[in-house]
């Protein structure tokens, strides 16, 4: 699979669907639906059975945009899953990716990526 393969449209959507799938990001990413349901601040049966709601798809799609340069650094979808998840990054002070982006931070995520990108160590 190439690192085109792997983004959002192919990786995160249903067959069919216009929306990104949060359940199919959760299993990419090795997390639970409650889990993301909580970093998402939505209720899990909200997440479960309105994934294609507006007010989720907007909450969601940061976490998705942070994978996506996460896919540009480490093509390996696996290998990225877990740096998101379980890379503590020291100048995000101490959290991963993915807890970054859960509190607020997808920006300061983003800019972290595209630093070591351009060579320079987090």
């Amino acid at each position: 699979m190439t690192h085109q393969d792997q983004t959002s449209e192919g990786v995160f959507k249903d067959e069919g669907a216009d929306a990104l799938s949060p359940a199919r990001f959760a299993r990419a990413l090795g997390i639970s639906e409650p889990e993301l349901a909580e970093a998402l601040r939505v209720d899990l049966d909200t997440l479960q059975q309105r994934p294609d709601d507006q007010s989720i798809q907007q909450r969601f799609r940061p976490f998705v945009n942070v994978f996506e340069a996460l896919l540009g650094l480490q093509s390996d979808a696996g290998l990225a899953a877990v740096h998101m998840t379980a890379t503590r990054i020291d100048v995000l002070d101490h959290r991963t990716l993915f807890e970054t982006v859960r509190d607020g931070d997808a920006g300061k995520a983003l800019r972290y990526l595209q630093t070591i990108s351009s060579g320079q160590n987090g």
